[in-house]
């Protein structure tokens, strides 16, 4: 039980940020839309707590047992009512409905606020396990018809919208939605409403686990499909935190599964599973730097082709700081794969490496004609025969944002391959563009 316990805590965290961040990172047009799904979402997550705690109750922690009923049974009705809301508050018959349940909720909490023996008859802590004896009266049947017709309302106005919404993200996020509320609903029927009415008591954490969940998906399929758009960067870290955190809990449970597949240990202590949340958590946290030292390593060792992805937002990133041409020609020579790259820049030369290139060399190449079509230029007979001694292969004109010539980019030979086709060509030429904004934007 201490995984489970562990896990519908963190669950609960997760769900109550992706309602936050949701409601936060909607339009100002949308903020009182999105903050229904937020009071969902807190709902949720007060169910899962409660639930949690008091799956974990001690024997003597009895007295406050029967307020930790009250969480189990009181905000999972209204996280259905506010659901409701959320799907379905922006036409008259959405309003009656909310409205309807809004009602029904307020006379099932009153009710089991007022007389609590209408839902239990006894509290059992036990180290066998903690559970309450459900009363078999008209109480326990309202509340099951109330559950069940609020999750075919809830089905029907996804199902709807489905239909009749045109834009993809919208409606991919809904589809998600339902296939995740549909599982949780028939989850949460079986083991939060069914199976604790006289046969177990101790699979109450399915339902906030499932919803939960379900909750965490849609809130992925938000960011997934730009239904919401994070404009700030603390906004951004929790989103990342959220997913991140997903995942590990994905890794606890494929973990708890092998551990007592292996060592025949039906519960694992507390310290394996926190020392393994916290190490899992490292390894999430730097998965950032572990992706950009991966596609450091492939772009740098894959000399049969260039990763054009990887150059270009690094490209990026030097052009927002003063970029040093000697340091930029050398990453394009490593990354592109080529022996040298160089620029002439206002009779200077800036390279990957020293060119012994002499000041006559060099007037002949600064007297080339510009190339009457693309970005190439042709070598005479004085240029060709400096180029042949210093292993360049190729001259490209390098252009300011009008279209005139303040300098050139010089390519050595190529590693890896003995040419390069059309499209590395193509490739080439898209960076040898962006190296030229880079040069003039700075100049």
């Amino acid at each position: 039980m201490q995984l489970i316990t562990l896990l519908l805590f963190t669950v609960s965290i997760l769900t109550l940020l992706s309602g936050f961040s949701q409601w936060i990172g909607s339009r100002k047009t949308d903020r009182a839309h999105a903050g229904m799904f937020f009071l969902t979402t807190i709902c949720s997550s007060l169910w899962a707590v409660a639930v949690a705690v008091f799956l974990s109750l001690k024997p003597e922690q009895e007295g406050i047992a029967p307020l930790v009923i009250y969480g189990i049974y009181i905000p999972s009705v209204f996280m259905d009512v506010f659901l409701i809301a959320y799907l379905n508050w922006n036409n008259n018959i959405g309003k009656f409905l909310t409205t309807i349940f809004v009602a029904i909720a307020l006379f099932i909490t009153g009710a089991l606020l007022y007389d609590h023996t209408i839902l239990y008859s006894e509290i059992e802590i036990a180290a066998s396990g903690n559970s309450i004896k459900i009363v078999n009266d008209w109480y326990y049947w309202v509340y099951l018809a109330y559950f069940v017709i609020a999750s075919f309302v809830i089905a029907g106005s996804l199902i709807y919208q489905i239909a009749k919404i045109r834009a993809k993200n919208q409606k991919m996020g809904r589809i998600i939605l339902l296939v995740g509320f549909a599982f949780t609903g028939v989850a949460s029927l079986i083991f939060d409403i069914l199976l604790p009415f006289g046969i177990r008591y101790d699979l109450i954490w399915v339902g906030p686990l499932t919803i939960s969940a379900t909750i965490i998906a849609f809130y992925y399929a938000a960011l997934r499909y730009r239904i919401i758009q994070l404009s700030s960067a603390w906004l951004k870290v929790m989103s990342y935190v959220v997913i991140m955190t997903s995942a590990a809990i994905i890794y606890m449970l494929l973990f708890f599964v092998v551990f007592t597949a292996l060592f025949k240990v039906p519960n694992p202590s507390t310290e394996v599973f926190v020392l393994n949340f916290i190490m899992i958590a490292i390894v999430l946290l730097l998965l950032p730097v572990i992706n950009e030292l991966s596609a450091f390593i492939r772009s740098l060792i894959q000399t049969n082709q260039v990763d054009v992805a990887y150059v270009v937002k690094k490209m990026n990133k030097m052009a927002n700081s003063n970029v040093n041409l000697n340091e930029l020609a050398e990453f394009l020579a490593d990354h592109l794969h080529f022996a040298y790259i160089g620029f002439i820049i206002n009779g200077k030369v800036y390279g990957s490496a020293t060119l012994p290139i002499t000041p006559e060399e060099l007037k002949q190449v600064e007297l080339l004609k510009a190339p009457e079509k693309g970005m190439w230029l042709s070598f005479n007979e004085p240029v060709s025969r400096a180029f042949s001694r210093l292993d360049i292969n190729a001259m490209a004109e390098l252009q300011n944002a009008k279209g005139k010539p303040f300098g050139q980019l010089l390519v050595g030979k190529p590693q890896g391959k003995m040419g390069f086709d059309r499209r590395d060509l193509i490739q080439l030429e898209m960076i040898i563009n962006l190296v030229a904004a880079m040069i003039d934007t700075k100049a």
